[in-house]
């Protein structure tokens, strides 16, 4: 008997929990239902704002992504850094520093150059031996060789670029004053072995003289606007 009315109390308890359970499902759909009703009922902002939102999220995306990428290549490369170019003395490597190259397993190597100068009234020829390196700089070693054997070391190359079959040579601003004291013969004999010897050792037929990275047009013997080539 006891155990019968034990087994009622189970079934009356579990009956109770199976009530509160159904009321508390109902209840929650009943606030998801009025949940859905008050949602539709809110305004919703006007196409127009809400594209212009979303623009201007966007807007924001990339203008981010724009500098934090700028910040990073500039800092990555140094951009922000002033541009040097080592003189004569600095870009030509020693014996001694070709060596340690050698036995550090760098990979180094000689190449012969055909430079051509004024002397005595006429193009000379001379082959030198430089440590090869980039292509602008073994083109700033010829130029630099060629200037020296014209007894003109005042001069620097600055800079060297090229575009297709055109070399661009940035020199210094002695380059002016010996032009003028080589007069139109001179200073045409020193520009045509420029020229040969870029011809001859790089396959760049044409060559474009800048002064302190400016196109001079007047003040030399010579025309010094156009793109210089063998005839």
């Amino acid at each position: 008997m006891a155990r019968r009315r034990v087994e009622d109390l189970i079934e009356m308890e579990r009956e109770f929990e199976e009530r509160v359970e159904a009321k508390r499902k109902r209840g929650s759909a009943k606030d998801y239902s009025d949940s859905l009703k008050r949602d539709r009922k809110r305004p919703k902002p006007p196409l127009l704002l809400r594209v212009l939102a979303w623009c201007g999220v966007i807007l924001f995306c990339f203008v981010v992504g724009y500098v934090g990428t700028g910040y990073m290549v500039t800092n990555m490369f140094n951009l922000n850094q002033p541009w040097t170019q080592p003189d004569d003395g600095a870009n030509a490597m020693t014996n001694d520093e070709f060596a340690v190259s050698e036995a550090a397993g760098l990979d180094m190597q000689r190449v012969n150059l055909s430079v051509f100068y004024p002397r005595g009234g006429e193009l000379a020829l001379e082959n030198v031996e430089v440590i090869s390196r980039t292509f602008e700089d073994n083109i700033q070693e010829a130029v630099q060789r060629i200037l020296r054997l014209s007894g003109i070391g005042a001069v620097d190359v600055l800079h060297v670029f090229r575009d297709v079959d055109t070399v661009y040579l940035n020199l210094s601003s002695p380059f002016l004053e010996a032009l003028n004291e080589a007069g139109e013969r001179g200073g045409s004999l020193l520009i045509t072995g420029i020229v040969r010897t870029m011809n001859d050792n790089f396959s760049l037929p044409k060559v474009r003289f800048l002064v302190d990275s400016r196109v001079v047009g007047s003040g030399t013997p010579l025309d010094l606007t156009i793109a210089w080539q063998l005839p």
